[in-house]
């Protein structure tokens, strides 16, 4: 079952957006936020267990992924998720709008590497008894690596996501 509106959801666009709620902004951060704006209109959430993602390939493992902690893998997550637009002007907006983020709760920043390369890209963001995975985005987008990622980055995240409800977003 898909949900439409998501509280979490929310948080953690707020939190993306905030970055860029500074009194200098660049202009391209700024463009950057609208592109990202206009992506997530109508995405739409499924909550997921652990067991609807066994049936996902082991391409991943939890060793493969990464949290995002310190400025050159901003620059690599912000770099691979740009690649969901296609003009090369709309992703060099969407850099300089994910490299503003600043480590902080309730969003954590991961990656997925394959050979030494970042492969995959997602935000998990908790807030109480809520897990949101978003923002999923793989080299060549194809789904079979984003549920195989989604599930390492489920492994990897086991201990918080215990009593917790976990919602994918699509």
């Amino acid at each position: 079952m898909t949900i439409e509106t998501l509280a979490i959801a929310d948080i953690k666009n707020n939190w993306l957006y905030n970055h860029v709620d500074v009194e200098f902004p660049t202009k391209e951060s700024l463009a950057g936020r609208k592109l990202y704006q206009e992506k997530i209109a109508g995405k739409q959430y499924q909550r997921i267990t652990s067991e609807e993602l066994n049936t996902a390939q082991d391409r991943f493992s939890s060793d493969d992924v990464f949290l995002v902690d310190f400025h050159r893998l901003t620059v690599m997550f912000s770099v691979l998720y740009s690649k969901l637009w296609e003009s090369e002007a709309e992703q060099q907006l969407m850099v300089e709008f994910l490299t503003q983020i600043i480590y902080e709760e309730p969003c954590e920043l991961y990656l997925g590497f394959e050979d030494g390369e970042a492969v995959a890209t997602a935000i998990v963001t908790r807030d109480n008894d809520q897990v949101l995975f978003s923002d999923i985005a793989t080299r060549d987008n194809a789904s079979e690596i984003k549920a195989s990622f989604a599930k390492a980055l489920l492994q990897k995240k086991a201990d918080m996501i215990a009593n917790s409800d976990v919602y994918l977003e699509m």
